[in-house]
């Protein structure tokens, strides 16, 4: 499947390359995040536990994204996207949990640091590119780098299992302008195994609502709130990983076009 993703993007190449840079999107976005759920358990015999035994469904935590996105012509258009996610939470056990072949008993403090950067690459093409409705279809693939570790307080023991791989979905988008420029948008990234291997089962989905509100005449900066949906995970068998996640996003954020601005600055007298 992976292959398959990237090869979408390679055959996509020759277009984009003869297709004018008509838009340079900047966005950034940030707001409180929630874990829904955040299961985990490492090593042969290793526990499962879930993000209430770590304190993990105790507060809100900072999220922040960044990405560029290049409109390549009417049809073709490339994202790059930067989603950093690193928080540490402090618990006293209730039970003893074993994290790759170190026992924490009970009773024992711990700081349990979880972080999962994404770095994405998405290719999009126009189905429909209407003066109000635009709908596009892609692919994303992403690097992920991600670590789970607990450490007693005392210092006593310590445990980490750390992960750099790479990750494929599909993609969609789909964006209705009213009348007033005020527009409201779907954008999805997901995929599933589907159970379809026998040492790896897994899915990833990032699902987000917006509504974007344009601060100049001609659109091209907007304010926008965005609701957001992230999850997925994996049972690797081979490498006695499991984990699997689900977390909300409220954010708001802002885009510009930095082609359209940079146009209308050199306009000027």
């Amino acid at each position: 499947m992976r292959i398959h993703l990237l090869a979408l993007i390679l055959m996509a190449t020759p277009a984009l390359a003869e297709s004018p840079l008509s838009a340079l999107i900047a966005e950034y976005e940030t707001g409180p995040a929630a874990i829904f759920q955040n299961d985990g358990r490492y090593g042969p015999t290793g526990t499962a536990y879930e993000a209430e035994d770590l304190n993990q469904k105790s507060n809100l935590y900072r999220s922040q994204r960044i990405a560029l996105e290049a409109r390549l012509g009417e049809r073709h258009g490339i994202i790059l996207l930067y989603a950093p996610f690193d928080l540490t939470t402090r618990a006293t056990l209730s039970r003893d949990i074993d994290f790759r072949g170190t026992v924490f008993p009970a009773g024992t403090v711990v700081d349990s640091r979880y972080l999962f950067d994404g770095y994405r690459g998405s290719y999009l093409f126009r189905v429909i590119n209407g003066e109000r409705f635009t709908w596009d279809i892609g692919a994303s693939v992403q690097i992920r780098n991600a670590l789970v570790d607990l450490r007693a307080v005392d210092g006593s023991r310590y445990a980490r299992e750390s992960d750099i791989g790479v990750v494929g979905a599909l993609k969609t988008r789909l964006r209705y302008t009213l009348p007033s420029r005020v527009w409201a948008g779907l954008e999805a990234d997901a995929l599933s195994t589907f159970g379809l291997f026998d040492n790896t089962t897994g899915g990833i989905y990032d699902v987000a609502l917006t509504l974007g509100v344009p601060l100049t005449s001609k659109n091209d900066v907007n304010a926008y709130a965005r609701l957001r949906l992230l999850g997925g995970g994996a049972d690797v068998k081979r490498r006695d990983i499991y984990n699997w996640g689900n977390f909300g996003f409220a954010v708001v954020g802002v885009q510009a076009d930095l082609v359209s601005l940079l146009d209308r600055s050199l306009a000027k007298p």
